[in-house]
């Protein structure tokens, strides 16, 4: 999931599927990652983060969820 889209921003669409579909697996990407944006998707159930500078990783990423963890890229904590 972007965390820019047309309705709603990708926190608020978050918090609507995992209120629904608490078991749902969601990747946010962003162009703008940080540490405030990590914590705020913690909160509404997303289980990673990837910013969009390093796409390379989303496959990773993909399989460290369907695993059952979870993926935070390096940029969002700087």
């Amino acid at each position: 999931m972007d965390f820019i889209m047309p309705q709603m921003n990708g926190l608020e669409a978050a918090r609507h599927l995992t209120n629904r579909h608490p078991d749902v697996l969601i990747l946010m990407v962003t162009t703008e990652p940080s540490k405030g944006l990590e914590v705020e998707a913690r909160r509404v159930g997303i289980r990673g983060l990837c910013a969009k500078s390093e796409m390379h990783c989303l496959t990773k990423a993909v399989e460290i969820l369907m695993a059952g963890g979870t993926y935070f890229s390096e940029d969002a904590a700087a």
